[in-house]
């Protein structure tokens, strides 16, 4: 006897459609029991992975060789045969102490005096603090391509290597 249409059993595309609804159409009670656990894996996912790729980066990426640039320190004047000292111009230096200083200094370190620059273009003495030279005019920023750059270690080579060889 053939089967009637309410007590057939369901064909493959049937169970199909009944599994598509159950993922299309969410059991949203279901959900809103385990929305702290999403919230949790969405907070602490995104964290986790930063912290991941910060300590890799460190790791293996950046090995300590950022430089870093120190403060330069005054360094003593050369001298004459007839022992007058020699000022460069366009750079701070102390009379008192022959000390020619960085570009940047404005006070002497001994006695904190103010420091004389020599003008570049007609060679008078100025305070280093000025941007302009009263006599000639001119305006310019001191050591502004010239200046040394003194760099500091954060730590040494390794030992081993190519050093010694």
């Amino acid at each position: 006897m053939p089967q009637t249409p309410a007590t057939a059993t369901p064909d493959a595309w049937t169970t199909f459609l009944d599994w598509l609804s159950s993922l299309l159409i969410p059991d949203w009670n279901g959900l809103i029991h385990i929305l702290p656990v999403l919230v949790i894996i969405g907070l602490t996912g995104p964290i986790l992975s930063l912290l991941l790729f910060y300590w890799l980066y460190h790791a293996f990426i950046d090995r300590g060789g950022r430089v870093q640039i120190g403060e330069l320190e005054p360094i003593a004047a050369a001298h004459r045969p007839d022992g007058t000292p020699i000022f460069p111009v366009n750079t701070p230096y102390c009379v008192e102490h022959e000390l020619i200083y960085p570009a940047k200094a404005r006070t002497c370190d001994v006695d904190g005096a103010e420091l004389i620059v020599r003008c570049p273009v007609d060679d008078n003495a100025r305070v280093a603090g000025e941007q302009l030279c009263r006599v000639c005019g001119t305006r310019y920023q001191l050591g502004a391509s010239l200046a040394p750059v003194v760099v500091k270690r954060r730590r040494n080579p390794p030992e081993g290597g190519a050093a010694i060889a």
